[in-house]
């Protein structure tokens, strides 16, 4: 029988009921985010318990631009690598994050069929009355986004932002986009929004003002269930396919969606909160600086679309989700990098796997079987050409848990040498908040093969033998019995 507090989880108080069941989640009492206490908090929870093991914070009480919120902000709901499990309906590997992770990998890798396609479900449209997100409606001077606990996480972001939305765009020739995008409060009915040139929103909205269109109706939806937002915040879906069709079918059920009060927009009818309005498109304002991904303050940018708000619907008491960007990972990723997965063991027979921890933007570590020198760099520049975040792309042989930085960092410093197992590539795509770049969105790239064959390519000999393979071959069961033995201790 099915734990009823296992996912997939049709809203996000489902899921932080299971969060509150399983004992993940950390009351706050009592902070003051107008002098930045709780992402001071955030940060040193982060470093005590590290990204993959901090609980979640619920702020019981939490003050911000004056205002006095009470039971309705929540950060890091996605930090800890069980929870990627619980999502999906497995209950975690009591021995081990990287198992649970690696649980949720399987199953994800299982469900996407044998062309890399995700299985769908359309979401299915229910009654007003039946929607949770309809409870209240705020219409005219009702209006006002600060009576709500969006946060200024950084003293040197420019106001509060909404970084938890998801930003929905539907056409009928286009179809639907759901993308997630920094949103900056202007003021109590005005909100920058932030697609990045390329990203699928923006490519929505120029196609938009081709047709001709003066503005685009929008609607941002705040507090979804994990999956939907997973799906918000990755390129799991391609441009013109439904990123709410492709979470009903991961789910195992349709997303029940609800139209808005001022458009013909759907939107999920199980979310927190959802602000409804519309883009102007031939007029643009500037938007940042914000304290992006890698841990740096973003620049402020000249010239991004705007929002106009016209409605708000909300549940009773709405919960929002504060994300404390570049403190804490921001959504599900297994489903990212299982997509992943399958795309590069489609192109390359050698592909094992590869994982780009967030809390280390920048790097990606790939596995791969034994192959020849001049293979391993043809898996690597792909990855490194196609994928944005893949800066500083490592290579390793199979033995290497990707997923343990501890086994990564080993290995790299002691099957690599730099001079003849490193190529660089001076000019490729890459994310637009990397502070390095010279220039926007360009960066160089550098691929690494840490694997014991760049060595032995060139030796003619075989690679020195670990430690710990010498005592795995003279006594094999030896590490399980000491398990067993000691197990109150290890």
């Amino acid at each position: 029988m099915k734990d009823k507090y296992l996912g997939p989880y049709q809203s996000l108080r489902q899921y932080l009921e299971a969060l509150e069941y399983y004992g993940h989640i950390l009351h706050i009492d009592d902070i003051n985010q107008d002098e930045y206490e709780a992402t001071a908090l955030m940060y040193r929870i982060i470093e005590k318990h590290n990204v993959r093991e901090a609980p979640v914070l619920f702020f019981d009480k939490i003050y911000s631009k004056k205002n006095v919120f009470k039971q309705s902000s929540v950060g890091n709901l996605f930090g800890k690598w069980d929870l990627e499990a619980l999502a999906l309906g497995i209950m975690p590997d009591g021995s081990s994050s990287q198992q649970s992770y690696q649980l949720a990998l399987d199953k994800i890798e299982q469900h996407i069929d044998k062309n890399g396609k995700w299985p769908i479900i359309n979401p299915v449209t229910i009654d007003a009355s039946e929607a949770p997100c309809k409870e209240n409606i705020l219409e005219g001077e009702a209006v006002n986004l600060f009576n709500f606990p969006f946060l200024q996480t950084n003293p040197a972001d420019n106001g509060s932002y909404i970084n938890t939305g998801s930003v929905i765009l539907e056409d009928d020739e286009l179809g639907r986009n759901v993308g997630t995008y920094r949103c900056q409060i202007k003021s109590k009915k005005r909100i920058g929004i932030n697609p990045q040139v390329n990203q699928d929103g923006w490519k929505f909205l120029q196609a938009l003002k081709a047709q001709g269109r003066a503005s685009a109706q929008v609607a941002i939806v705040i507090g979804t269930d994990p999956i939907t937002f997973s799906m918000s915040g990755s390129k799991v879906a391609k441009y013109g396919e439904d990123e709410l069709a492709i979470a009903g079918g991961l789910m195992g059920k349709a997303v029940e969606i609800i139209e808005c009060e001022t458009s013909a927009i759907s939107v999920p009818a199980h979310s927190e909160l959802i602000i409804e309005g519309e883009i102007p498109l031939d007029e643009m304002e500037e938007e940042g600086p914000f304290g992006e991904m890698y841990g740096y303050i973003g620049e402020l940018q000249k010239e991004n679309f705007v929002m106009n708000v016209q409605t708000i619907t909300h549940r009773n008491h709405p919960i929002i989700p504060n994300q404390f960007t570049g403190i804490t990972r921001g959504c599900l990723t297994a489903p990212i990098e299982a997509n992943l997965n399958r795309k590069y063991r489609s192109e390359f027979d050698d592909f094992i796997g590869l994982h780009y921890p967030l809390e280390f933007p920048g790097f990606c570590f790939v596995k791969i079987k034994k192959t020849s020198t001049n293979k391993t760099f043809d898996i690597g520049r792909s990855i490194s050409t196609s994928l944005k975040i893949a800066k500083i792309t490592v290579l390793f042989d199979e033995d290497v848990d990707i997923h343990n930085l501890n086994q990564v960092l080993h290995a790299l410093g002691s099957r690599w040498q730099p001079q003849r197992s490193s190529e660089m590539i001076d000019n490729a795509n890459g994310l637009s908040g990397d502070p390095s770049s010279m220039e926007r969105g360009m960066g160089s790239r550098i691929i690494i093969d840490a694997t014991r064959n760049a060595t032995e390519s060139q030796t003619d000999k075989p690679f020195s033998k670990m430690n710990i393979a010498c005592l795995r071959e003279e006594f094999p069961d030896l590490l399980e019995t000491i398990e067993e033995k000691f197990k109150e201790i290890i």
